[in-house]
């Protein structure tokens, strides 16, 4: 939706829970030396100031990646016994963070990817585009595409890309109930077209749009499992807010949120559960 803004919830819990992943996805396509396609269905402005007045308003990084930073500096400086996920991801976003400023997921995949790699960001915000125009002009030798169109158009346009190796990643603002619909049905598609995908879905965890979420995931985790080459999906999940703590007046915030991964690269299940065990029992990613 055009009234959303990610500036006010960047760098939060739900961020490094699908950033670590990410970054692990993208690490494992970059093991091998053939090109790969990466498709963000909702880029965002790519970079974000953690001085922003928004971020400051309502406190969340101060939850996410300040909290992980602190921890890592504080307990671990040497890195030591921290999940192999979580390094990556600090060593990807530590020199923003040292800028004051947060990577998102479109900087964190021009990180990885090469000059034989496609990638496509699709987003229609007009100050987020503005700021990705910039953001991929200041970095010529990254191939980046922009698209400032629907999400779900574009990703049904998109697949099946001619580099068939890759990424989806697609994490709408489910401010809309239609996004559950419309996330089921624009996923199926790409996962009908482009079967060797690998498919991160973020979703929130929300307590007034339970039905919503668990029909979403099981008709996803079902039709992985479908057509000639059916594949694994899992979920991993933080919770970090006790829901009985939520009021009724309140009860469009957060709890947590979660990765659905479709057709997972090898161990990224193992990983994920080792970060969500970490962070909970580590840094105190605790339910409060």
């Amino acid at each position: 939706m055009l009234s959303y803004q990610h500036e006010y919830h960047a760098g939060n819990h739900a961020d490094i829970l699908k950033h670590i992943c990410l970054v692990r996805i993208l690490q494992s396509l970059c093991r091998k030396e053939k090109p790969f396609t990466v498709i963000d269905s909702h880029a965002g402005a790519g970079v974000f100031s953690l001085e922003d007045e928004r971020i400051l308003k309502t406190g969340e990084a101060d939850g996410g990646i300040k909290k992980l930073m602190s921890h890592i500096m504080e307990y671990t400086p040497e890195m030591t016994d921290v999940p192999e996920a979580i390094s990556a991801y600090i060593e990807a976003e530590k020199k923003y963070y040292d800028k004051s400023t947060y990577a998102g997921s479109v900087e964190l995949e021009r990180l990885f990817l090469r000059n034989c790699d496609k990638h496509f960001i699709i987003e229609k915000h007009p100050q987020a585009v503005e700021k990705l125009k910039i953001l991929i002009e200041t970095d010529s030798d990254v191939k980046t595409t922009l698209l400032n169109s629907d999400s779900y158009e574009q990703l049904n346009a998109l697949t099946p890309p001619q580099i068939k190796r890759g990424l989806v990643l697609c994490d709408p603002s489910y401010e809309d109930a239609s996004d559950y619909v419309n996330v089921t049905n624009a996923l199926k598609t790409v996962r009908k077209k482009w079967n060797t995908a690998i498919i991160a879905l973020w979703y929130p965890l929300l307590s007034r749009r339970k039905n919503e979420t668990a029909q979403m995931l099981s008709a996803l985790e079902d039709f992985s499992k479908l057509g000639t080459m059916p594949c694994e999906s899992f979920r991993c999940e933080l919770i970090v807010k006790k829901q009985e703590s939520i009021s009724e007046e309140s009860k469009a915030h957060l709890y947590g949120s979660g990765m659905l991964i479709i057709n997972p690269p090898w161990k990224l299940k193992d990983e994920m559960t080792e970060v969500v065990e970490y962070l909970k029992t580590k840094c105190g990613f605790q339910p409060q």
